[in-house]
Formats: structure tokens, sequence, C-alpha cells
């Protein structure tokens, strides 16, 4: 009974990395669809790139120091 019980956890344990990785990959597909609108739109607007630009900036903190000189590099000012 231990045995079918542990086997039967294996699964639910598998069950629930499976569900995390599922989440994760449509929440990264999310971020890079509302990403790239955004950036095609502050790209022909400049009244919403000075906005984009000051709410990346408002959220500086929670960027990490790689991702904060490819967005200076890439024309974003942080």
């Amino acid at each position: 009974m231990r045995r079918r019980f542990a086997a039967y956890k294996a699964k639910l344990d598998q069950a629930v990395v499976r569900d995390q990785k599922a989440k994760a990959k449509l929440l990264k597909r999310e971020f890079s669809a509302v990403g790239e609108a955004l950036c095609k739109y502050a790209a022909h607007s400049p009244e919403f790139h000075a906005t984009l630009k000051s709410m990346l900036g408002a959220a500086v903190a929670s960027i990490d120091e790689a991702t904060k000189r490819f967005l200076s590099s890439r024309g974003w000012g942080l």
C-alpha cells in the first residue's frame, strides 16, 4: 500500500510540475505579445514612448543589471 501511495504521489508531483511549466510558458508568451505591442506603438507615438520610458524608470528596482544595460543600449535610458 505504501508503494502505491508513493507511486500516486510521484504522479501527482509530475502533474503539478507539468502544470507549472505550462503556466510559465503561457505567461512568457503573454509578456512577449504585450511587450511587442507596446514597443511597436511606442515607435509611432513619441508621447507613449515617453510614458512607457517613465514607467520603466519607476520599475527599475525590479530589473536586473544586465537587462538595464540592454534596455539602455536600445534607447530606453535606464
